[in-house]
C-alpha cells in the first residue's frame, strides 16, 4: 500500500502536501549545498529573543534599529559585509465599523525592502517596527538573506518565481526561524477610554505552516529537537511539534541533506 492510499487511511501522507513538500525539502538541500552544507548547519545558533543575540541599548528610533541591525548582520555570519540600513514610513489605513469599534487591516505595503546601490547593499524597514524589535529583527533577516542567496551561483530549484520563498526558508537555515514563524501573523488589540479596536498584519511569505516544518527541519538535521519551544508563540510550538514528530516517522527524507558535507 502506497504513501498517497495510507494518507487517506491514517491522515494526509505529508506535512506540507505533495506539490510542496519535496520542493521544501529539494531548496533546503540546494540552501545546504551552496551555503555550507551539515559542517555550517552545525556551527549556526538558533538566534532567539535575548541579550545574548541583541545586547540592551538606551537608543532609540533609527539609531536604535541600527544597534539591532549590526547584531543580526554579526549573528548571521555578515558582520562585514558592505550595507546600508534606511527607514521609511509606511501608512496604516482603518475602518469606522461602530461608534466605538475601529478596525485596521492587514497592511498592505512591504516591512522590509532590499535593492543594491553603488556602496553595497541597501535594507529599508518601517520606522514603526522600531516599537516592535523581534518583528523588526525577523524584517532585517528576510532582507539580509536577499544579500546571502546572490552569492549563490547555482539556480535555485523554484526559479525567479519563488525566490521569495526561498529567501524566508534561507532566514530558517540562518536561525532566525523564531523571529519570522513568530511575527508570520500579528494581532493586537486596544482599548481606551473613547475606542476599542484590533489591528492583524502578516509577514513574510511562508505560512505560519511552513514555517512550523522549516523550523523542525533546522533543529531536527542540527539534534536539537524542542530547542526553539520555550520562545515560540502556543499556536506556533504545537506545529513545530507536528512537524517534528513527521520528520522523525519520516527520517529518511533528511538523509540527502546529512549527506552534504
Amino acid at each position: 500500500m502506497g504513501r498517497t492510499m495510507l494518507g487517506g487511511l491514517f491522515g494526509k501522507a505529508t506535512f506540507l502536501g505533495d506539490d510542496l513538500e519535496p520542493w521544501r525539502l529539494e531548496t533546503w538541500a540546494w540552501l545546504m549545498r551552496n551555503l555550507g552544507g551539515m559542517e555550517r548547519l552545525r556551527a549556526i545558533r538558533l538566534a532567539t529573543p535575548s541579550r545574548e543575540l541583541i545586547p540592551p541599548t538606551e537608543a532609540t528610533g533609527h539609531e536604535r534599529a541600527l544597534h539591532i541591525f549590526d547584531h543580526v548582520k554579526i549573528a548571521m555570519g555578515m558582520g562585514n559585509w558592505p550595507s546600508v540600513l534606511e527607514p521609511f514610513d509606511t501608512a496604516h489605513t482603518s475602518a469606522q465599523v461602530g461608534e466605538f469599534w475601529i478596525l485596521r487591516p492587514v497592511r498592505a505595503a512591504p516591512a522590509g525592502t532590499f535593492h543594491w546601490a553603488e556602496d553595497g547593499a541597501v535594507v529599508r524597514y518601517a520606522s514603526d517596527l522600531v516599537e516592535r524589535p523581534a518583528a523588526l529583527v525577523a524584517v532585517m533577516a528576510h532582507e539580509l538573506c536577499h544579500y546571502l542567496l546572490a552569492t549563490i551561483a547555482e539556480p535555485s530549484p523554484g526559479g525567479a518565481e519563488t525566490h521569495e520563498l526561498e529567501t524566508d526558508l534561507a532566514v530558517a537555515y540562518a536561525g532566525f526561524g523564531v523571529f519570522s514563524a513568530n511575527a508570520a501573523f500579528f494581532y493586537h488589540q486596544h482599548r481606551d477610554a473613547f475606542s476599542e479596536g484590533w489591528r492583524s498584519q502578516r509577514m513574510g511569505y511562508l505560512s505560519e505552516h511552513s514555517w512550523a516544518f522549516a523550523l523542525a527541519l533546522f533543529l531536527r538535521l542540527k539534534g536539537e529537537v524542542g530547542g526553539a519551544d520555550a520562545w515560540l508563540k502556543p499556536g506556533i510550538k504545537t506545529q513545530v511539534g507536528k512537524a517534528d514528530r513527521y520528520l522523525a516517522r519520516h527520517d529518511a527524507l533528511l538523509e540527502p541533506m546529512r549527506a552534504i558535507p
